[in-house]
């Protein structure tokens, strides 16, 4: 059974309308709710791009939508920074007995869902306030969304019940090849280098997946277990699985570079949007190439909030 969903502002969103405005910039719509906290476009373009990127992380583990094995099955399930919601839906379809709630700056998620799914416009990184707990949280892709992630696990603690799970599933920034390495002026390079610069500039580090599990530990949360997986960039790597998950990251890539430089680049580090699309002329090529072996290591990485917390 699906409904229709009326959005639902959780009690840190805006009673204004810039929830749902969008504001437009370089040619692509970004969210107007907390304007500017997140690098990324609202788009058609982008939601196309974040819904390959969902099959990416689902193939990576044979179809699944987490890497936990629940002792229960878990009731009341969150998703943060859910992005066009496929997690959440695909989630509540299989799991019928759950109800799954997700969150986000955009209201980019469909509204024809399942009777145990809803979307609520938040910011994470406000104060979380939630009337019930959760069983589990479960957050994908946010190298470049917060902060401090930190805050974030450690509301994600407190908003879980005892021997509730929290995963997070993230990539590893900058990207590495494999041997031999391109020089420093390759345009990959280049782009990896800056991008990682101007994220730090910009007060949200894309580097903060490495200490996950580590912070997780740290905050409380007993059993983290942290699993790596790579994606290749391109059809080059042996094996079925590989090569579909290297065309896939290529696509998700080939997408993903122009609002990422416009962004950084330009409003950053100050380049001029001349340079910089000139740069993108030189960088897209690059994708994929066999010679070049790009590749991302992707985390899995779970905890369990203790029994007697």
């Amino acid at each position: 059974m699906c409904v229709v969903l009326h959005y639902c502002r959780s009690s840190t969103t805006s009673a204004q309308s810039d929830v749902y405005e969008t504001v437009e910039e370089f040619g692509r719509t970004y969210h107007g709710f907390k304007q500017g906290k997140y690098v990324m476009p609202n788009d058609e373009k982008e939601r196309d791009r974040l819904d390959l990127q969902h099959a990416l992380w689902v193939l990576t583990l044979d179809g699944a939508l987490s890497s936990v094995t629940f002792p229960v099955p878990p009731r009341r399930v969150l998703d943060i920074a859910t992005g066009t919601g496929l997690w959440c839906l695909e989630y509540a379809e299989q799991n019928p007995t759950a109800t799954v709630l997700g969150t986000d700056l955009s209201p980019i998620q469909p509204t024809f869902v399942p009777v145990n799914c809803s979307f609520e416009i938040a910011d994470a990184e406000d104060e979380w306030n939630y009337s019930d707990k959760f069983d589990f949280i479960h957050g994908r892709a946010l190298l470049s969304c917060f902060v401090d992630p930190r805050e974030i696990i450690w509301k994600a603690y407190e908003a879980l019940e005892p021997g509730g799970y929290l995963e997070l599933q993230d990539g590893l920034f900058p990207f590495q090849f494999l041997d031999p390495q391109p020089p420093p002026e390759h345009p990959l390079r280049v782009f990896l280098e800056n991008a990682l610069q101007a994220s730090h500039i910009s007060g949200r580090p894309w580097d903060n997946a490495q200490h996950y599990a580590r912070w997780m530990t740290e905050l409380g949360f007993q059993d983290v277990v942290e699993k790596r997986y790579n994606w290749p960039c391109g059809p080059w790597a042996k094996g079925e699985k590989m090569k579909t998950l290297g065309v896939y990251f290529q696509e998700d890539l080939k997408h993903a570079v122009d609002p990422i430089c416009l962004k950084l680049f330009v409003k950053v580090l100050g380049w001029s949007e001349e340079r910089t699309k000139e740069f993108l002329e030189t960088l897209k090529p690059e994708l994929g190439k066999r010679k070049v072996h790009l590749f991302e290591t992707v985390l899995f990485i779970q905890g369990r909030k203790p029994l007697s917390a």
